[in-house]
């Protein structure tokens, strides 16, 4: 061992503020027994599947702790090192040897050997930097744990192209409209990561660490993460050395009002007793920027808005709500400000003489002064936390050092040292400032736009920066820009944030932006305080899953890979994720089927027995099921014999702590289930100030066990006594129940001072209300249960109560319209129904089912309500998939029909209806006789024009017993125009350009040659959709700007063109949208005009227009302000369906016409 040195430090750092700051105590310093000093190189053995690599020109290396990187002071795990001859890494290491460090050397070898269980690292002092040349690594990450061999400089891990990393999370999705491309993160299919932390910079060594620059001398800092699909070793590695993901207060996790606007505190009282009034649940009230006087930054109190800001404060915690306010801190203090003379003091400048005080985050002086002056007092006045809304850039004048991620430190350091003045945890609510940020913990997204492809992004964006640590994205919900948005599209992201990390609705300043939901049609008013219930419903369960993300670094929106890593289909379904250990999540990101008003879906079930939350169906993984998701509905799961843990309706996310919490128990032989409490508030969680409690069941022949053990543990506002509820929603009735052998009385309803039990009709589940008792003491559930009825049983495992709801829907429908009929001839045991003690009272027989089925065919005379009500109670799905040949150079739309409900007797058929395709080959299946066999036809589309926008349309039919409905199944492929002359872009400062003319408009020459931009000269170009393999074909064609000219374009005008041929003189609606305003002329007339400032959304302006027999030009002009910039226009009928025997085209149909450039 004479070649290795050791270089340690003998005295362990633990941090004193900065320590503190992350939730724990940080110590930089490894323990010397995990370190190994070689040549000019270090080594760290900091768990079994992580080493710390290090290299030094002068063999001096880096103990303080890094932006990322804060605690190395860990047990020292189980390895070996050694000397011998060669570089070369077997690809089956020795086997690790027992005890550590007692591996014989090699005489007169030169390589160093550190082996671990899942690592073998072998490395030659040879003096030079780290290199492949003398590194080398194998890794036990391969398929099925087998070794894989790698060296510098670890290139394997790229999340672009297909590649196997798994992907981390952005700064922000300001201004993204739908995905962006995600940087790498921790996890890789490769089953190992390099983390480069060489150029991250360090905190010192004082009382209250302030960061600063490493020494820049080209040394190395790096860590090799070695974990094969051991996805969650991998998360808990990572946050053993950065610091764990801190736990949230209780009340972030109830909804928070947001919307930027000037409120007032008149308007914000009301809008908080319209909340109460609406029944609909609040924690949070975001105060957006005008809180404060006029201007960018500000910290004093707008009058105009807040005459009183103590006395509102001060109803807002009446009302047992928190109070955020906005930031925006990069204009320094100014003069107009209250507390400018007390920080200009502070900062060594006289108040007299100065206009502003700078913005100086780097600073410490002014960094003291910015949280005494101008924030504590308006915490002590009643803020609870900030929203640090941080959008100025990334430089300070430490370089390297990004004033994001430093503000969210220092905001964090400055909650966490009042900590035991103020009680409260630290709260932070800004945007990613890059790895290590996971300890800062709420992320705020950013100006999203209010679209579906938006929508759809969030689910699998949320879960992925799970992949870094981050765990607590909160997007705007509803999205941001422009505001306005479809109620459907409103109600399906709100059910979404009931299962994301934070609920919080937000939007721009526009009059015709509505987030407050009871200001939407009933129904999707009604949906969306459905979800907001649920979710609050949900908070045991939530705060127990973040508490779990606390301990294992696992988040509470799961990938699910995490699970099932060697599952192909964990990776393919990115929209589903694990919500906490106990629910699947699928929300619906797609609009819904105009004709049945339910998304039509698919979900992936993952193996084992899943049951459906609201329809109680349960499902067999793994496998891909059909789903008809009706608009109050959410595609929401629990995994076998799954345990959630529930609170009462309540207002308040701490509105129900007088209530019993109630144990739901699903569908399974057996379950357990760890419920967390702590006080909510305070950093007692840290102290071991809190409880779990451990919750058993199971299921053997006729008796049903369930056991809920005593508290373990304490925290200073525990109640002493407390009730409980537990309920069972496999739906089997119960024939006796006891509790620790005593013997409970059966009722028809819960009583609150009363020890009973029941049945609930309604929800089909059994249920057992515990009077409040001393906590201290276990409890045990002993249920004896009655001959199960085999029928009853298949009723439920099939979604019983799911058609319990859509069955009454019916009922409702046909009561709405007069309809006489007697409900008791549906079921199978009208007395039972009548009597509500049995389950069989409530299932429907096949032959009832029938019969309301013939009833509305004959008495709902409204053909659109009587086709939606058939195809509900017939479960028809189905889909139209559009997609490209792996060549790229055809098209194929691919129909499915089946029924969710029935599966027997059940007939299918589909009839082409042709438009602008040829039907080459065609299945047709005309009968099936279950669900999991599909009607399925596949149609091939061929078109001369491949660009040219195509509506795929069927006939289908849907049949059982003498009942059938025929419908119409449509689909537009390459919507929008697909190709444009684009002329641009022409100077046009302070978006003054459209009411210039640049020439186009007064004569359109596509041969012209203009002056543009810049003074560049400019011309007409083709710009024309490419379509690749795996491009979305239904989704339309929107003219980026960006694409157009390879860069952003600001203050400027750009033209499209298109010629249209009509086959007669015909009505049609363009539908566009513009970033930002534009003007229209077709045939040379003007035909609209808006001079707007705006972001783009689809079809956002829909003009009338009369289109004459054979060719029409059609002339777009869009002003480009800042920011994003571009247009996309569709050719409609007045109801909005896609005019497809209108052809756009770029080449002149005359020869005399202007010339092609």
């Amino acid at each position: 061992m004479r070649h290795v040195q050791r270089r340690f430090v003998l005295a362990a750092l633990v941090f004193g503020p900065l320590g503190v700051q992350a939730d724990e105590i940080w110590n930089p310093v490894a323990d010397p027994g995990a370190v190994v000093v070689s040549g000019l190189a270090r080594f760290t053995v900091l768990t079994p599947g992580l080493i710390r690599i290090e290299w030094s020109p002068d063999g001096t290396f880096e103990d303080r702790a890094s932006q990322v990187v804060v605690n190395r002071r860990l047990p020292v795990p189980k390895f070996t090192q050694c000397m011998e001859r060669d570089l070369r890494v077997s690809t089956q290491p020795a086997a690790l040897n027992n005890p550590p460090h007692d591996v014989e050397s090699d005489e007169g070898g030169k390589v160093l050997v550190l082996r671990t269980d899942r690592i073998e690292l072998r490395y030659l002092p040879d003096g030079n930097p780290i290199t492949g040349s003398n590194l080398r690594i194998a890794a036990r990450s391969g398929p099925g744990e087998t070794w894989q061999l790698t060296s510098p400089p670890f290139l394997q891990c790229r999340n672009v192209d297909g590649g196997p990393n798994l992907g981390s999370t952005v700064r922000t999705l300001d201004g993204v409209n739908g995905g962006t491309p995600l940087p790498d993160g921790i996890l890789s299919r490769t089953g190992w990561y390099h983390l480069n932390d060489s150029n991250t910079l360090v905190f010192d060594d004082g009382p209250d660490p302030w960061i600063g620059p490493r020494r820049r001398d080209g040394a190395t800092d790096w860590y090799f993460f070695a974990y094969g699909t051991d996805y969650k070793q991998a998360l808990r590695d990572f946050t053993a050395v950065a610091g764990r993901i801190p736990l949230p207060p209780r009340f972030a996790f109830g909804t928070w009002w947001s919307r930027y606007w000037a409120y007032s505190d008149r308007e914000l009282t009301q809008l908080v007793n319209d909340f109460d009034k609406n029944d609909v649940p609040l924690d949070v009230l975001v105060i957006d920027m005008d809180w404060h006087l006029d201007g960018w930054t500000g910290y004093t109190w707008n009058p105009q808005y807040f005459p009183e800001p103590e006395k509102f404060l001060r109803w807002v915690k009446s009302r047992s709500l928190k109070a955020t306010l906005n930031l925006h801190p990069a204009e320094g203090v100014g003069k107009h400000e209250k507390a400018f003379p007390q920080v200009a003091q502070a900062m060594g400048l006289d108040p007299a003489t100065t206009d502003r005080v700078p913005f100086d985050c780097a600073s410490r002086e002014y960094m003291n002064a910015y949280f005494k002056f101008l924030h504590h007092p308006l915490e002590e006045m009643g803020i609870d936390f900030w929203w640090m809304d941080w959008q100025q850039g990334q430089q300070t004048n430490i370089e390297g050092l990004d004033p994001l991620y430093w503000l969210n430190v220092l905001h964090w350091r400055d909650m966490k040292n009042r900590e035991p003045q103020t009680g409260r945890r630290p709260l932070i609510f800004s945007r990613w400032g890059g790895l290590g940020n996971h300890r800062y913990q709420i992320g705020f997204s950013g100006d999203t736009f209010c679209n579906w492809p938006s929508l759809a992004y969030q689910p699998y964006f949320t879960a992925t920066a799970g992949n870094v640590g981050y765990a607590y994205w909160s997007h705007d919900i509803g999205g941001h820009q422009p505001g306005k948005v479809d109620p459907e599209l409103y109600t399906r992201w709100v059910q979404w944030g009931a299962l994301s990390p934070i609920l919080r609705t937000h939007t721009t300043k526009n009059p015709e932006a509505e987030r407050r939901i009871w200001e939407f049609p009933a129904p999707y008013f009604e949906a969306m305080r459905a979800a907001f219930h649920l979710r609050y419903e949900l908070i045991p369960y939530i705060y127990t899953a973040a508490r779990q993300c606390y301990d294992t670094a696992l988040p509470l929106c799961r990938p699910l890979y995490y699970e099932w890593p060697d599952l192909e289909e964990a990776y393919a379904w990115k929209n589903q994720y694990l919500f906490g250990d106990q629910l699947l999540a699928a929300p619906v990101t797609q609009p819904a089927d105009p004709l049945t008003g339910c998304a039509m879906i698919e979900a992936w079930i993952p193996p084992g027995k899943w049951t459906h939350w609201f329809t109680g169906r349960t499902y067999d993984g793994p496998a891909v099921v059909p789903l008809v998701v009706p608009l109050d509905e959410i595609p929401l799961f629990v995994r076998d014999g799954g345990i959630v843990v529930t609170q009462k309706k309540s207002l308040r996310s701490d509105g129900a702590k007088d209530e019993p919490l109630v144990v739901n128990i699903f569908p399974g032989s057996t379950g357990e289930y760890t419920h967390y409490e702590d006080d909510g508030t305070s950093d007692g969680y840290l102290r071991g100030k809190y409880t779990t409690q451990r919750i058993r069941h199971t299921t053997a022949g006729r008796t049903k066990l369930c056991t809920i053990e005593a508290p373990q543990g304490t925290y200073p506002s525990m109640p002493n006594r407390s009730g409980l509820e537990i309920r069972w929603w496999d739906g089997e009735a119960i024939e006796k129940l006891t509790i620790d052998g005593r013997e409970i009385e059966r009722a028809d309803q819960p009583m609150p001072e009363k020890t009973c039990w029941g049945w609930d009709l309604a929800r089909m589940s059994a249920w057992l209300r515990i009077a409040a008792t001393d906590v201290h003491y276990p409890i045990q559930v002993r249920a004896l249960l009655p001959e199960q009825d085999e029928k009853i049983a298949s009723f439920l495992r099939n979604g019983g109560r799911g058609m319990s709801r859509l069955y009454n829907e019916v009922l409702a429908s046909l009561k709405k319209r007069n309809v006489v009929f007697r409900e008791n001839e549906w079921v199978i045991d009208p007395a039972a129904r009548a009597s509500s003690r049995t389950l069989s009272g409530i299932v429907l027989h096949q032959m009832g089912w029938k019969s309301c089925m013939e009833l509305v065919a004959d008495k709902v005379t409204d053909p659109a309500e009587r086709n939606r009500l058939l195809l509900r109670m017939l479960g028809a799905w189905y889909d139209i998939d559009v997609a490209r040949s792996p060549d790229g150079h055809r098209a194929e739309a691919i129909i499915r029909l089946q029924s969710t409900i029935l599966n027997s007797g059940l007939q299918l058929s589909l009839e082409q209806v042709p438009d602008n395709a040829t039907l080459r080959h065609f299945t047709q299946l005309p009968r099936f006789k279950s669900e999991d066999e599909p009607l399925i036809a596949r149609m091939p589309l061929e078109a001369a024009d491949s660009r040219a926008t195509q509506l795929v349309r069927f006939n289908a039919r849907v049949a059982w017993e003498d009942t059938e409905v025929t419908f119409e199944i449509a689909k537009t492929i390459l919507p929008s125009i697909n190709a444009w002359w684009v002329c641009g872009p022409f100077d046009a400062p302070g978006g003054a350009g459209l009411n210039k003319p640049f020439g186009p408009e007064e004569k359109l020459d596509l041969a012209a040659r203009y002056t543009g931009k810049e003074g560049h000269e400019i011309g007409w170009h083709r710009f024309l959709r490419v379509v690749k393999p795996g491009d979305d074909l239904t989704a339309e064609f929107f003219v980026d700007f960006d694409d157009v000219y390879g860069r952003r374009v600001y203050d400027c005008v750009v033209y499209g063109f298109t010629f249209l041929d009509a086959p007669e003189d015909m009505d049609a609606v363009l539908a566009l949208g513009t970033d930002d305003g534009c003007a229209i002329w077709l045939n040379g007339k003007e035909v609209h005009r808006i001079d707007i400032g705006r972001p783009y959304t689809s079809k956002q302006d829909r003009v009338p227009v009369r289109l004459k027999q054979g060719e029409n030009t059609l002339l777009i002009k869009v002003s480009q302000g800042g920011g994003d910039g571009g247009f996309g226009v569709h050719i409609e009928d007045s109801q909005g369906r896609a005019l497809t025997q209108v052809r756009p085209r770029l080449d002149p149909r005359l020869p005399n016409s202007s010339p092609r450039p």
